[in-house]
This record gives structure tokens, C-alpha cells and sequence, in this order.
């Protein structure tokens, strides 16, 4: 199923894009009616998770940068262009996997699932 997700599909069935733009979810699954965000900011975490990610690419870039020309004018500049193409490029897979893993965690579920008396 993460697989599924990063694809843009629900991570709940498998069958609907999630994404109604570039970065942006649609509220419900069309397909099965799953609620995507619960609160505000839900989606802060896929930011960190981004952001992260791109620390480690921007290092991994230096490192290769450094290790290939050493160090040379305008190597912070490379470094920053960098890092304003990768972060975004992460950004969408990034919160493919965060609304996996709020799913994964029970944080995502359809309206009515909750509403209906146990068994």
C-alpha cells in the first residue's frame, strides 16, 4: 500500500488520486470516502519529513561537489539552487508518505467508521 501512495493513489483503497493539485489533497477519497486531513496543519509533518530529506540531499550534493571540484567560488550558491529544486521535488512524495503513515496509524479513516456502535 505505500507503494500505491506514493503513486497518488488512496491509501486506503488503492483506486483514487488523492491529489487535486500539485501539493494539494482533496478533502475525501472519492472512491471509498476516506477524510485525508482531520485538523489543521496535519500536513506540518510532511514539511519536516521534506525538509529533512532535503538536508540529506543538499549534504549528499555537497559532498559530491566538494569531493569531485573541492571547494570553489560560488559553491554556496549551487548549494542553495539546489536546495530550492530539491525540496519541492521531495515535498509531494513526502506527503504521499505522511498521509500512509497517518493512515498506518489510524488518524485516517472515513466520517461514518467512527459513528457506527462497535459489534
Amino acid at each position: 500500500m505505500l507503494r500505491t501512495t506514493l503513486q497518488g493513489r488512496c491509501p486506503a483503497c488503492g483506486q483514487a488520486s488523492v491529489f487535486a493539485g500539485a501539493y494539494r489533497l482533496k478533502a475525501t477519497c472519492p472512491s471509498c470516502g476516506v477524510r485525508f486531513e482531520r485538523d489543521p496543519g496535519h500536513f506540518l509533518g510532511a514539511l519536516a519529513v521534506a525538509y529533512g530529506l532535503g538536508v540529506l540531499a543538499v549534504a549528499a550534493l555537497a559532498l559530491v561537489l566538494v569531493l569531485r571540484f573541492g571547494l570553489f567560488a560560488g559553491l554556496e550558491w549551487v548549494l542553495i539552487a539546489g536546495a530550492a529544486v530539491i525540496v519541492p521535488l521531495l515535498y509531494r512524495p513526502a506527503k504521499a508518505w505522511w498521509l500512509w503513515w497517518t493512515w498506518a496509524a489510524g488518524f485516517v479513516y472515513r466520517d461514518d467508521d467512527r459513528l457506527s456502535p462497535p459489534s
